[in-house]
């Protein structure tokens, strides 16, 4: 039964989601390095190096179980030399911050992967390795957060979860308002057709347009004209 509405829910395009998931793995992979050139303690830099060698096997492996070709564009995404728009920057989220991020994204991770792989079945066996390495990502973010609790900072680490789940549940209800509001004009617009303009074209078609075939000479007009007997 999970495997099934996971499969209905997740799996329409597999395809598009291996590449999908490919980039996000390699996306993740150019922030955790980046955010590991910018924390001052060796041992959370050290977890940030190996995460980011983690995201970029899964990244690889991914876009392995494509049948197209292996996407190019996987190295250029996780090098950058200033920081994206669309990137998580630790010198501006703050180390609580950013491993908050962090923690949450790999148990949300872990929790899709799953349903990923039941609904693929035997063919999303590969999937196994990839979650060893976010239950991994998990306890090792958590531990981290761990340590500012045990450093005093208990309550910048509630305030930090706090907004990241918020943050998460706001993205969620702005995605589906965007597709409401998509499906709700399109709804009005075909309404609008139908009784605004409906009737004017049921009125149009009472008239013919267009081309008329020439009608064929009466003989009293063909024995008028010049020449004829």
């Amino acid at each position: 039964m999970r495997s099934s509405l996971a499969r209905l829910l997740f799996w329409r395009k597999p395809d598009d989601r291996f590449r999908d998931f490919a980039e996000t793995e390699a996306f993740g992979a150019r922030d955790l390095a980046r955010a590991a050139e910018q924390t001052e303690d060796p041992w959370v830099r050290r977890q940030l190096i190996l995460h980011a060698q983690d995201e970029v096997r899964h990244a690889r492996l991914l876009d392995e179980q494509s049948p197209q070709a292996p996407s190019a564009g996987l190295g250029a995404s996780m090098i950058a030399e200033d920081q994206p728009a669309d990137g998580i920057d630790l010198a501006e989220m703050g180390e609580i911050g950013f491993l908050a991020f962090v923690h949450e994204a790999e148990k949300r991770a872990t929790r899709e992967f799953g349903l990923h792989r039941d609904a693929l079945g035997a063919r999303g066996q590969f999937f196994e390795s990839i979650l060893a390495d976010e239950k991994r990502h998990v306890a090792w973010t958590g531990h981290a957060l761990d340590r500012h609790r045990a450093a005093g900072r208990a309550d910048e680490v509630k305030r930090a979860l706090r907004q990241v789940r918020r943050q998460r549940w706001m993205g969620l209800w702005l995605a589906f308002a965007r597709r409401l509001s998509l499906l709700t004009s399109a709804l009005l617009l075909g309404l609008l057709y139908l009784v605004a303009l409906g009737p004017f074209a049921l009125l149009a078609g009472r008239w013919k347009s267009g081309w008329l075939p020439a009608a064929a000479p009466t003989p009293s007009t063909a024995s008028s004209e010049p020449g004829c007997p």
